[in-house]
């Protein structure tokens, strides 16, 4: 079952650097969350570590820092949020349209996962991206 964007309380947010990854670069992939006050840790990078409680909703989105990419015929898309022991019984995220996917942190503790980021530079071939963040599961 998806849980709808209007229900979480945790997000988190990849910007895409689009003349940085046009190399194929992660470096220009920035994950920042809603949670700094909470002790997420890493923002601007893509490691970053997300705190939040159990039970938390979480909304994963990406969109380019270049307003005009996508009128530029530019595509970027969120292709995949990895397994991970932090999504418990509710199973994996999952997607809600090509840029958001939401899930539900229900097992403490902390864990990896795995992100996968679609980028279509016009005039160039697509790529895809992975990075590797981090939630911290508080009781």
């Amino acid at each position: 079952m998806t849980t709808p964007v209007s229900q979480c309380t945790v997000f988190i947010q990849v910007w895409v650097d689009t003349n940085a990854v046009q190399a194929g670069k992660t470096g220009g992939l920035y994950m920042v969350d809603n949670r700094t006050s909470r002790g997420s840790q890493k923002e601007g990078s893509g490691t970053l570590q997300t705190s939040c409680s159990m039970n938390s909703n979480i909304c994963w989105s990406v969109l380019p820092v270049d307003p005009n990419f996508s009128a530029a015929g530019g595509m970027i898309g969120l292709q995949s949020i990895g397994n991970s022991n932090a999504w418990g019984s509710s199973g994996q995220p999952q997607r809600i349209d090509g840029t958001t996917f939401t899930g539900t942190a229900q097992n403490a503790g902390t864990a990896n996962y795995q992100m996968g980021i679609n980028v279509q530079v016009p005039g160039q071939s697509g790529m895809t991206l992975s990075l590797n963040p981090t939630v911290s599961v508080i009781n």
